[in-house]
């Protein structure tokens, strides 16, 4: 797989969630941390998305805001 994102992380979904139009995928990054994405319902069975499977979590956005307390 070739992207253009530098954002790659890779890790291993935990749930899915599935709904009629939009799925909720959760994946389990090295250490514990979690990213969720949802995505439509058709590409995730397109992808044949399986909880346990191998996944990369790509990230490409023109903007990223910071926060602190």
């Amino acid at each position: 797989m070739e992207v253009s994102s530098r954002n790659q992380l890779k890790g291993i979904i935990r749930m899915i969630k599935k709904g009629p139009v939009s799925t909720e995928v959760i994946i389990a990054l090295p250490g514990g941390t979690e990213v969720v994405s949802v995505i439509t319902t058709y590409s995730a069975e397109k992808m044949d998305l399986q909880e346990g499977s191998d996944v990369y979590a790509v990230i490409k956005a023109t903007e990223v805001m910071i926060g602190k307390d």
